[in-house]
Parts: C-alpha cells; structure tokens; sequence
C-alpha cells in the first residue's frame, strides 16, 4: 500500500473511534447523533468513483436527515468526480476546495536545547482538566462545548494518549496521539494564546518522537495551513505529498470559517 493511502485508512480508523460508520460503495458515512454539532464525527467520506451523482447525492442527504443531522461530505478523486461536483449546488449544497499536505516523521528525532523551566507529561485523571482548559480556549477547534465533549471521548479511548507542558508550572501546550496497529497520528495541537512563539511545540513534538520510536513504523501529522507545516518540518516531518478534496454542506459553518475562529 503507498504511504499516502496509509494515512487516508488512518484518518478512517480514527474518525471510526468516536464515530459510527456505515460503508456505501463509494465510500463511508461517519455519524453520531449523540454529537450532532461535532463536525468530524457526522461526515461522508467518499473516494471512490460516483456513477450515479443524482441518485448518490439524494441518498446522502436522506442518511443524515433522518438522523437529525446536517449532511456534510468530504469527496476525493476530484477528477472522476467532476460530474458529483457540478450538480452539488443543485441539490442545496455549498462546498470548499482543501489541498492538505501530509507529513511523516523521519525517524531522527529533533534536537532541542535543554530547558529545565520545560516539565511534559501524560494527561491523566489528575491533570486532564488543566489539558481540557488549553484545548478549549482554541477557537480554531470549534465551540468550547464540542470540544470538551469529543474531548471527552477520545480522553478515555485505549487508542488516544495526551499529552500536556507546561513552562515553569503552568499548563500551556497539548497534543494527542491516535495510534492504530504500527500507524500513529499527532492530534489537537494546541498553546495557549500567551505563550505562542516560544517553541513550545518541538519540544512536545520531541517527546513524542522519543515515546513512539520504538513503538511506530509511522508516525503522521496533518498540518492545517503551511505556517504549520514549517513548524512540523523543522521537527523533521517530511511532506510526502498533498490529498485534494472538496467539503461539501447544507448548512452551518464552512471549515475555513471555522479555521479562521469568525
């Protein structure tokens, strides 16, 4: 299997952990009426070929109605997918077009200089609200009571583990990784608005590096923008490529407005 198909079973495994799935034959659809707000949870994914856009496009708004839910669609394989593209405003959608580079680690892991005012630890029972705290004060990751909610979930999955620094004493940078079979993802990379700018990041990213060497044949990350990219590659994350797709909905906020906190 080439690399970057290896991330998109990934990005399927992990949705899979907070989500119900049901598989349909140009992809699958990602629900949990339990968080109908949370976005991540209640998608289509569809990759494969549409032979039938009409036909395909009102079965999937029908899935995600009767549940309650908005429909929203993450279409891949844009070129043979052209015909599902144009009749999408036809049948009440708006979409954006996403160019996301993947990243993978190197295997070397970064060198930073010592900095004893720099403690990083598991998240665990006793430090978890401090962790929940810097995650919910990033806009970028949706309304504060999303992300506790799906925070939440994923805290107590077998396959997250979270991690939290904190710069003499205080609680300032998160991230987790979603780990399935030898493949590992870095998730929710957040620090607190004050302490932005001071590297904070390589040295979590170091310490997960460190933790996942012996553990991983692969270890991922998603950046969300290419300021974000640069920080990873300076962590020795190397681009292996970008994944094109279109996100389509009916309604609700689009991703870029949620990126950009509007």
């Amino acid at each position: 299997m080439h690399k970057l198909e290896h991330v998109m079973q990934l990005d399927l495994d992990y949705i899979n952990s907070f989500s119900e799935m049901e598989r349909c034959a140009q992809g699958v659809f990602f629900y949990n009426k339990d968080m109908p707000t949370y976005f991540d949870a209640n998608h289509a994914h569809i990759w494969k070929k549409i032979e039938q856009e009409e036909r395909f496009l009102t079965d999937l708004k029908h899935f995600y109605t009767s549940k309650g839910l908005i429909p929203r669609m993450y279409l891949y394989n844009l070129e043979e997918n052209h015909h599902c593209i144009e009749a999408l405003q036809a049948h009440g959608f708006q979409y954006e077009y996403f160019t996301d580079e993947v990243q993978c680690w190197n295997g070397v892991t970064v060198q930073l200089p010592v900095n004893p005012a720099i403690q990083i630890e598991r998240v665990t029972n006793a430090n978890v609200q401090e962790a929940l705290a810097v995650e919910m004060s990033i806009s970028t990751f949706g309304e504060p009571d999303i992300i506790k909610e799906a925070f939440d979930k994923t805290y107590r999955s077998q396959h997250f583990t979270y991690y939290l620094l904190r710069l003499n004493g205080v609680a300032c940078c998160t991230a987790n990784i979603f780990v399935s079979g030898k493949h590992g993802r870095i998730e929710s990379v957040a620090t607190l608005e004050n302490y932005r700018g001071k590297g904070l990041i390589g040295y979590l990213l170091q310490h997960i590096q460190k933790e996942s060497v012996n553990r991983l044949k692969y270890l991922w990350i998603l950046p969300i923008n290419e300021q974000v990219a640069k920080v990873y590659t300076k962590a020795n994350f190397q681009s292996l490529g970008k994944i094109t797709s279109i996100h389509a909905f009916t309604e609700g906020k689009s991703i870029q407005e949620i990126r950009s906190a509007k």
